[in-house]
């Protein structure tokens, strides 16, 4: 592979691993997960904390499954992490649905994002992109070459610091024109009236993205989804502004996946 200067673009990467998703509408799909390093939110029930930080190694799982990785060092290039998720898809079979841009925030890094996407795509495989769902910009430089996103809708009261509505419908407002949906993880010391605004301002952009209800894993910080009765409160009352609403938990923690 020529080293043209956009596979020499880097980028801190976490880990590199197969797994079946587990969160939203594309949940059991077999996919490579690409996690990147970086975040600039805290969010109370964060489930990745190791890739809050920019530093440290880039942990690549040795096979499907396995839970056995090989360390390597950070920054990665782009042609790098060409060859790793090439070694994750061959040790696969060619199994897999799509490769996940997760994080961490991938975001962060857009033009790394667009030089790993195009290539992919190049390639024939499609790409997933989870994002915490707040820095439009950069979703509007890497749109053209993502095929699916799952954007995270951040309810206040689970942040230390409060997102900027505007930038979040912003977001969704692009994320529209690709086929995506909205996770809302919720615990059990959100308000209704929370739960109202945020509605409030997704209906205003659109009733028709789905809208994934996703009660959080338990966490060591204390955080705890909302019980039965709640969940099902908050879905009705959701039906009325958007017209596909779900309840789906995070799967893989139940099977002891990644």
């Amino acid at each position: 592979m020529s080293k043209t200067p956009e596979l020499q673009l880097t980028a801190p990467i976490c880990e590199v691993f197969t797994s079946a998703q587990g969160e939203g509408l594309l949940v059991g799909v077999r996919q490579v997960f690409v996690r990147l390093r970086g975040c600039n939110l805290r969010c109370r029930y964060c489930d990745t904390p190791q890739a809050r930080a920019t530093d440290g190694p880039c942990n690549v799982e040795d096979e499907p499954g396995s839970g056995r990785f090989t360390q390597r060092g950070n920054p990665i290039s782009v042609g790098q992490l060409l060859d790793i998720i090439d070694s994750q898809i061959q040790a696969d079979g060619g199994s897999h649905h799509s490769t996940a841009l997760t994080g961490g925030e991938p975001l962060l890094y857009p033009e790394y994002l667009y030089a790993l996407a195009s290539a992919l795509q190049q390639r024939g495989q499609r790409i997933y992109l989870e994002t915490a769902g707040h820095l439009p910009e950069a979703l509007a430089k890497v749109l053209p070459v993502v095929d699916y996103i799952a954007m995270d809708w951040k309810i206040p009261s689970t942040l230390d610091k409060p997102l900027d509505t505007s930038q979040q419908t912003r977001f969704l407002n692009l994320s529209s024109q690709r086929e995506c949906f909205i996770k809302m993880p919720v615990t059990d010391d959100i308000s209704e009236e929370e739960v109202h605004q945020a509605l409030r301002a997704i209906s205003e952009v659109t009733r028709v993205v789905p809208l994934v209800l996703q009660p959080i894993t338990p966490t060591a910080s204390g955080c705890r989804p909302p019980d039965a009765q709640t969940l099902l409160a908050w879905q009705a009352i959701a039906s009325k502004y958007v017209d596909d609403v779900r309840i789906i938990p995070q799967c893989h923690p139940l099977i002891g996946m990644r």
